[in-house]
């Protein structure tokens, strides 16, 4: 009887154990930074290289690092963008004394139909396409799309490496023919450009470079198909297109670091850019840009994050074609798309958000904004504009920058339309800034 007893015991036990309080396989205990790391070990990982991982943090095994070492190596991990959720806890064996780093990961879905579209302001586009941010699971990105934008079309393709030659320099090849509506004639633009973002001062610096070459076929609005009869010659003619080639250069550099953590940010970051642009358009032969923005977010509890930005934007003599154009969906929303044509601005934008549900599979947060701007047009006088709204964004968190987005603003200043209290519908994709 008593060897049955202690058989039923020891089959028992593994199941009794397991329900109650699993042991681990090595005992462990709790450590104090700053603490020598011996060993680093990645959890769950299924398509992304190993090495990805261990290139993204600030320390290697047998390093001495602080506490606050330890918190930025998460960081960078979910600024990569590649992983829904990140958790990391570090442990002492008891039995070796061996110092392990875990780094339990879920990684997100980066191989991503692209299918966006915006509507509001008086202009709607349509993007279909593919892209993959973790290219053979070497955080390599590669992408292209098809473009609707009113009646015209487009195509954009790129490549980028975030680790260009295994450093923390971002490498971006870009190519695209889109073209842009303005007010008084439509911008076929094709454009080939490469960028290179460097990171030092644990990502809170980051300088940059770009060249890009364009080319822009003016094109009138009234221009009519190819296949259409000739106009009688005492009818109105339409104006004729022209084009120019134009060269940019630019430099810039950011301050600070905006994180990224599920649906939220939190971080402050001051990026300035100066642009040097040679035109061969017979009525300019060159010009300078300047270009600033501020980004400022935190979040507080569980739930909310306030977002704001300041930008600002200056240019000497340009093209009509490439001055700045303010209203719309990425700009200042309640106004209609190219609202004002400007060679000297400032605008603001303030978002209180709100994680109203999130799960893997899909996070609701809801937003309400302030847009606003000040304008010197080209045509002359300064344009003020000020707009309120609310809405809803719909984001999957386990896809990389993929979500739905719906914003209802109402112009408070300059209305656009007679009665002064306008509505504006803009329908997009992700986050607004």
């Amino acid at each position: 009887m008593a060897r049955l007893l202690l058989l039923l015991l020891l089959v028992s036990a593994p199941a009794f154990a397991e329900e109650t309080a699993p042991l681990p396989a090595e005992a462990t205990e709790t450590v104090q930074f700053p603490v020598r790391i011996d060993r680093i070990e990645v959890h769950g990982l299924k398509r992304t290289h190993l090495y990805v991982v261990l290139r993204e943090l600030p320390f290697k095994a047998g390093q001495l690092i602080d506490e606050a070492t330890w918190k930025f190596a998460a960081t960078r991990l979910w600024n990569v963008t590649l992983f829904n959720q990140v958790h990391a806890r570090i442990e002492r064996v008891s039995k070796s004394g061996e110092v392990v780093a875990h780094f339990d990961v879920e990684e997100n879905w980066t191989l991503n139909p692209l299918f966006s579209f915006a509507a509001g302001g008086n202009a709607a586009w349509l993007r279909v396409g593919a892209s993959d941010n973790n290219l053979a699971g070497r955080f390599l990105e590669m992408g292209a799309q098809y473009e609707r934008f009113g009646a015209y079309n487009g195509f954009q393709a790129w490549v980028r490496d975030p680790r260009f030659l295994n450093r923390r320099l971002d490498w971006v090849v870009i190519v695209d023919r889109l073209v842009r509506p303005r007010p008084d004639f439509a911008d076929r633009r094709l454009r080939m450009g490469s960028e290179v973002n460097g990171l030092a001062w644990n990502d809170r610096l980051r300088l940059t470079a770009k060249v890009e070459a364009l080319y822009d076929v003016l094109l009138p609005l009234d221009s009519r198909p190819d296949d259409a009869p000739p106009l009688p010659a005492d009818a109105p003619q339409p104006p004729p297109e022209r084009s120019a080639w134009s060269i940019l250069t630019e430099w810039g550099a950011r301050l600070g670091r905006v994180d990224t953590v599920r649906v939220r940010q939190q971080g402050v970051s001051l990026e300035v850019r100066q642009t040097v642009v040679a035109t061969l358009d017979a009525q300019k032969s060159g010009f300078a840009q300047g270009w600033l923005e501020l980004l400022a977010l935190q979040t507080l509890g569980d739930r909310w994050n306030l977002a704001g930005r300041f930008q600002m934007g200056t240019q000497g003599d340009a093209p009509d074609y490439l001055n700045f154009y303010l209203g719309g969906l990425t700009v200042v929303r309640g106004y209609v798309d190219n609202f004002v044509r400007t060679h000297r601005y400032a605008l603001f934008n303030a978002e209180a958000r709100y994680v109203a549900y999130d799960s893997s599979w899909i996070a609701l947060v809801a937003a309400g904004f302030v847009d606003g701007a000040v304008a010197e047009r080209v045509a002359g006088g300064v344009r003020p504009m000020l707009a309120s709204g609310a809405g809803m964004r719909f984001l999957l968190p386990w896809m990389v920058k993929t979500g739905l987005r719906v914003d209802v603003a109402v112009p408070l200043l300059a209305a656009t339309c007679s009665s002064g209290f306008c509505p504006n519908l803009s329908v997009g994709v992700f986050q607004f800034f």
